[in-house]
């Protein structure tokens, strides 16, 4: 369980970039208007987690520039602290961007990043000393980041490794594997495996396990790190499981979804799964609000779910029946019966959506 005190509940480190895709899924090459949001693995779960009415500080650096102000007024308009954001005028806000087709096998996403030499890259140990830095990340009863954040840069990884020093005895560190081949092209990947060392929560998907540990068993992988209490193991769209030290493990189907864009799904899932632990929800809970959110984002544009479950909401879906459970279908129009959210479908023969 995360307690939730006087300090951001859940605070995460990481980067944030501004997004363009080009309208009407265009392809690059001929695109001549492009739609912008903001993004990021540690933002989207910072932003998700606050609009689930839990507090949340996201530690970061971004450019002073008119991308940078941007991503700062999306945070603080999702209810993230961001006190501990710093500007660096001689480096640019990081961009991306995603390139999305679709066809008879469904959309297809490629990314392309523009984050060299960005301020966020420039991420360092001195960062996470600051005064403001330091009250949160002390304040904190959960820690969240990613292997992309050790990825970024030789000062990154360096703040990375040093996480776990600052945070406060009992706190838990949530680390989202994020194996990103490609930027590991080259180099040894020894600051991801010192990342993973000093978590306590691990999220990882079966086939990144696979490709980075060389296996996906979530036994051997608790053996293997003896600081790690949980291995949350997500099986495409299958399943996701949670395996503990004490010997205990939970499985928990996927919802069907009727994708929209299948970027962000991983990083809304962890944002369900510490949102439920900072409300104290346990079993299959966590789970399940990590599926929840994880559809959410799958029928939303950008990377970050457009709409989020209602506190009555997370209730039901950590309440409802499994047999219930398994005839629920997200879609971005619902179609659900009088009082159901918006995106969950009308199923025959259900006791009645959320």
């Amino acid at each position: 369980m995360i307690h939730s005190g006087g300090e951001p509940a859940v605070v995460t480190v990481g980067e944030a970039m501004v997004v363009l895709y080009p309208h009407d899924h265009a392809p690059l090459a001929t695109a001549d208007t492009f739609d912008s949001d903001v993004g990021g693995a540690e933002l989207n779960v910072a932003t998700t987690v606050a609009r689930l009415g839990v507090r949340s500080s996201w530690i970061s650096r971004l450019g002073a520039d008119g991308f940078g102000d941007r991503i700062l007024a999306t945070a603080s308009r999702a209810g993230v602290d961001t006190s501990a954001v710093e500007r660096d005028p001689s480096r640019p806000t990081g961009i991306y961007v995603k390139e999305t087709t679709v066809g008879d096998a469904g959309a297809r996403t490629r990314m392309h990043y523009y984050r060299r030499e960005s301020a966020a890259s420039a991420l360092a140990p001195e960062d996470l000393r600051a005064p403001e830095a330091v009250r949160l990340l002390r304040g904190a009863s959960a820690v969240h980041t990613t292997g992309i954040t050790a990825a970024l840069s030789p000062t990154a990884a360096a703040a990375a490794a040093g996480l776990r020093g600052l945070l406060r005895p009992g706190a838990t560190f949530s680390v989202d594997l994020n194996y990103r081949p490609q930027l590991w092209r080259d180099r040894d990947a020894e600051p991801l495996r010192a990342l993973i060392a000093q978590a306590d929560l691990l999220f990882t998907g079966r086939d990144e396990a696979e490709e980075f540990f060389g296996h996906g068993d979530p036994w051997r992988l608790l053996e293997e790190h003896p600081r790690l209490h949980t291995v949350v193991v997500k099986d495409d769209a299958l399943r996701a499981s949670a395996y503990t030290r004490t010997g205990t493990e939970t499985h928990v189907p996927c919802l069907r979804v009727d994708v929209v864009e299948p970027v962000g799904a991983g990083d809304a899932f962890a944002a369900g799964y510490l949102g439920a632990l900072a409300r104290g929800l346990d079993g299959v809970a966590p789970l399940r609000l990590g599926h929840a959110l994880a559809s959410l984002a799958l029928i939303s544009r950008g990377d970050r779910p457009d709409t989020v479950p209602s506190p009555e909401e997370c209730d039901r879906i950590a309440q409802v029946a499994d047999d219930e459970w398994a005839r629920w279908i997200v879609a971005p129009q619902g179609g659900g019966a009088a009082g159901a959210p918006p995106w969950l479908q009308e199923r025959t023969g259900s006791a009645g959506p959320i």
